[in-house]
C-alpha cells in the first residue's frame, strides 16, 4: 500500500495510471475501483459503518461460544427489518434477497456490512471533494473545506477476490461451511479448489478479462435459488461451483469467522435506482467478522488498510490542493446532481454555479 499526492486534476489522472500499472501483471492489466473521503478531523478508516463504533469502543462485539451469532448479526437483522418496512412501496425494482436489500440501504445512509466504492476514478474524486463543489455556501460546507483532507482510495478488486479464493481453499474454512458432509467429501472440495482455481475462479486468459474475477453475491442467490433443495447434493457433487457456495455461507448465511481468517470481498450490484446508477456503484461487503484480536485493539481491526492479506491491493492519493482541483472539475463538467441526481440538487447547481479562476 502506497500514499500519493495529487496537485492537479492531470496528476490525479496520471497517478490513476501509475496505479493501474502497478497493480497489474505481465498479461493484463487489472481495472481498479475508488473511493474518495473527506477525512474531516480524524483518520477515516476503510470499514463499514456496522462495524465502525465497535472499532471506536463504542459497542461491544458480542458473540455466542459457538461464534455463530451475535451483535453483528442483530444489527444488520434489525435495521434490515426497519427499512424494509418503512421503504418497501419506494423501491423502483424490488430486491431478490437481503444482498440486495443492504445495497439500497447503504446508499441512503443506513449502517451495512457494504462498502461504497466506484469503477468511476472521476466519481471518487467528486466525492472527495464535495465540498469544493457543492455551491450552497452555509456553515456546514464552509466548516468541511476548512478541516477536510480529501483523500481518494483505489482498490484492485480481482486481487482483493484472489485472496478471498486464497482464504477459503483452507480445509478450516471448507470444513467450517458444510456442517453435516462427510468429512471424505469435505476434504475432496478442498483439494479441489486448491488445484483447480482456474476452473472455480480464475479464467485463463484476457478473452475473458470483461467478467472475469468480479463477483456478484445477489447473482449467485439467484442461482441458489433456482436450484433449490438440490443445491445441497449439487454442491457435495461439485456440479455447483464450491467457491461461490462458500461464498454464500459466510457473505451472505452469515457464518462467523475471525478478522485475520477472510478479508472482504469486492461485489458487483444491480443498479436500483438512478443514483447507484450515476454514481458507478460498486461494493466491498464484509463477512461477519466474530472475533477482535486483542493485540490489534490500538487500531481499527475491521479496517481494509489495516488487513495484512489485502494491503497491497490499496493505494490512496491525497488531494493537495482541493481548491485548485474542485475548480478544474467543474470545468471538464462535473457537477454535484452528477453525484445526486435529485431534482433540488440540479437546481442548486445551476442557479448557484459560478467559476472562479483556480490558483496554481
Amino acid at each position: 500500500m502506497s500514499t500519493w499526492y495529487a496537485r492537479s486534476l492531470r496528476e490525479y489522472v496520471e497517478l490513476v495510471n501509475c496505479i493501474s500499472q502497478n497493480q497489474s501483471d505481465d498479461e493484463r492489466v487489472r481495472p481498479l475501483w475508488f473511493r474518495g473521503q473527506e477525512q474531516t478531523g480524524c483518520y477515516y478508516y476503510l470499514e463499514p459503518g456496522i462495524y465502525r463504533y465497535i472499532a471506536l469502543k463504542k459497542e461491544k462485539n458480542l458473540v455466542n461460544d459457538n461464534k455463530t451469532y451475535g451483535t453483528i448479526w442483530l444489527k444488520e437483522e434489525y435495521r434490515y427489518q426497519h427499512f424494509m418496512a418503512r421503504n418497501y412501496e419506494k423501491v423502483d425494482s424490488m430486491p431478490d434477497s437481503l444482498i440486495e436489500w443492504q445495497e439500497i440501504m447503504q446508499h441512503y445512509l443506513s449502517k451495512t456490512r457494504l462498502m461504497d466504492w466506484s469503477e468511476s476514478a472521476i466519481v471518487a474524486l467528486g466525492f472527495a471533494l464535495e465540498a469544493y463543489i457543492n455551491p450552497i455556501e452555509d456553515h456546514e460546507t464552509q466548516y468541511r473545506r476548512q478541516y477536510d483532507s480529501p483523500v481518494v482510495w483505489t482498490l484492485n478488486p480481482i486481487g482483493l477476490n484472489h485472496a478471498v479464493y486464497e482464504s477459503l481453499q483452507t480445509q478450516e474454512l471448507v470444513y467450517r461451511a458444510l456442517p453435516g458432509v462427510q468429512t471424505e467429501v469435505k476434504n475432496e472440495i478442498a483439494t479441489a479448489l486448491q488445484k483447480n482455481k482456474e476452473m472455480y475462479f480464475d479464467l485463463e486468459n484476457s478473452v475473458n478479462g470483461g467478467v472475469n474475477g468480479l463477483i456478484s453475491l445477489s447473482g449467485i442467490e439467484a442461482l441458489r435459488k433456482f436450484q433449490g433443495a438440490e443445491i445441497h447434493e449439487n454442491v457435495v457433487k461439485q456440479r455447483f461451483n464450491p467457491f461461490f457456495y462458500l461464498l454464500l455461507r459466510y457473505y451472505s448465511d452469515g457464518i462467523g469467522v475471525g478478522v485475520n481468517e477472510l478479508p472482504p470481498l469486492a461485489i458487483i450490484h444491480p443498479y436500483h435506482s438512478e443514483r447507484i446508477h450515476e454514481q458507478k456503484g460498486a461494493f466491498t461487503i464484509f463477512p461477519y467478522y466474530a472475533d477482535v484480536p486483542e493485540k490489534e485493539s490500538y487500531i481499527s481491526p475491521f479496517a481494509m488498510e489495516n488487513m495484512s492479506k489485502i494491503k497491497e491491493y490499496l493505494d490512496k492519493i491525497v488531494i493537495m490542493n482541493p481548491w485548485k482541483v474542485a475548480e478544474e472539475l467543474k470545468t471538464m463538467g462535473l457537477r454535484r446532481s452528477h453525484l445526486y441526481p435529485e431534482m433540488d440538487i440540479v437546481a442548486n447547481d445551476f442557479e448557484n454555479l459560478k467559476y472562479t479562476k483556480s490558483v496554481i
